[in-house]
């Protein structure tokens, strides 16, 4: 657990530092220092750099949310209406199956 702690840490760092902002912080682009899911300011930064898919939002459950923490090794965001992903890989998922279909693997 530590060594994903870490990965996911030094994934917020690389990330902070590619949107050429020198003020910016963690707190300020992503929900809490333990996930790579986005606040909504994050998720406007990176879809102006980046390309950005949007899907229909599973619905907002623990196991869905423990589910995108196992799941996601790039920058998410996600609310109760849309899920955007910046991996052109997991938006080939989610779009084939769906992006509940996606999460529980199927």
């Amino acid at each position: 657990m530590a060594k994903r702690s870490q990965g996911i840490q030094k994934t917020q760092t690389r990330t902070i530092s590619l949107m050429n902002r020198d003020y910016l912080t963690v707190k300020e682009v992503f929900k809490n220092t333990h996930t790579l899911r986005l606040t909504k300011y994050g998720k406007n930064m990176l879809s102006k750099q980046y390309d950005a898919y949007e899907f229909e939002s599973p619905k907002l459950s623990v196991n869905n949310l423990i589910n995108l923490l196992r799941k996601m090794k790039f920058p998410y965001y996600v609310d109760k209406d849309v899920i955007v992903l910046f991996t052109e890989q997991d938006a080939f998922l989610a779009k084939l199956a769906g992006s509940q279909g996606w999460l529980d693997g199927k």
